[in-house]
């Protein structure tokens, strides 16, 4: 009975090792994935852009549809309408949300522009093809070496 209980035990115990190992392992892959794929900045970069889109739906809501509203005729371009037939066309919250559109598309690419981050990718595929021109190289001097000892 004891050694039952013992062969119990030490499987128990080989099996609960090899779940930790792994566990070790699935976190480490999932550590590696969230910092070569930029999941953190991902997320940052989600998190400005939503505080970006309120900020400037406020801007558009608050300012320019007063504005176009008072240069139109309406005080509130976002109620603006018409009817055609028995439907309601809802022009104005439609333009409200295009120049939204714009504006944002506006802030999103000057931003862009502003901070140089269209150089990331430029600057990366730069080094790697630097890293790939460096190892060509290394194998070339490692096939030279070769061939000298061999003669």
């Amino acid at each position: 009975m004891k050694e039952k209980m013992d062969k119990i035990a030490k499987t128990s115990k080989t099996a609960a090792q090899k779940a930790r190992e792994t566990a070790s392992r699935q976190t480490s892959g999932f550590l590696d994935f969230v910092r070569e794929q930029g999941v953190i900045t991902l997320a940052v970069g989600f998190i400005i852009g939503g505080a970006v889109t309120k900020l400037v739906n406020s801007f558009v809501v608050d300012v320019i549809n007063p504005v176009l509203g008072l240069l139109l005729g309406k005080v509130n371009l976002t109620t603006a309408t018409f009817k055609l037939g028995t439907a309601t066309i809802a022009w104005g919250n439609f333009v409200s949300a295009l120049i939204d559109f714009f504006v944002i598309a506006a802030v999103v690419y000057f931003g862009f522009k502003f901070l140089r981050l269209d150089r990331i990718d430029i600057d990366k595929k730069k080094r790697e093809k630097e890293a790939e021109v460096e190892a060509n190289k290394e194998q070339k001097a490692e096939k030279s070496a070769e061939a000298k000892s061999k003669k």
